[in-house]
């Protein structure tokens, strides 16, 4: 084998130590924060705040700073999401782009579907 071929195997093998597990899993609320930036399923227990402006916050494993993800339901997009109390206290996931407000992990929720009730 060349020199070129065992540095392209090397480097190809290396590449797949460090490939990140697929997606489409779910990943602790936990976790979050190492996906910033990507799209991902994150998983924990809701705990859900409605607020007098309509906004809603879905805080999983934990509430307010203390939790590590965050989703978030504005006013304008609030009518869509029905069935929002049932989730409260419940096992759920989340779809969507992780980002950050205010250095806390959270996915903005725009469609009923990328919040499931597990």
């Amino acid at each position: 084998m060349t020199l070129v071929k065992t540095l392209i195997s090397l480097v190809l093998f290396s590449a797949g130590l460090s490939a990140r597990p697929a997606l489409a899993d779910p990943i602790a609320s936990w976790d979050a924060v190492g996906y910033i930036g990507e799209n991902a399923t994150v998983s924990g227990r809701a705990a859900l705040t409605f607020m007098r402006s309509g906004e809603v916050y879905i805080d999983l494993d934990g509430q307010g700073e203390s939790a590590p993800l965050v989703g978030y339901i504005s006013r304008w997009n609030r009518t869509k999401f029905q069935y929002l109390s049932s989730l409260n206290g419940k096992m759920v996931e989340m779809s969507g782009r992780i980002a950050t407000f205010r250095g806390q992990p959270e996915i903005f929720l725009q469609d009923p579907g990328q919040i499931t009730a597990k």
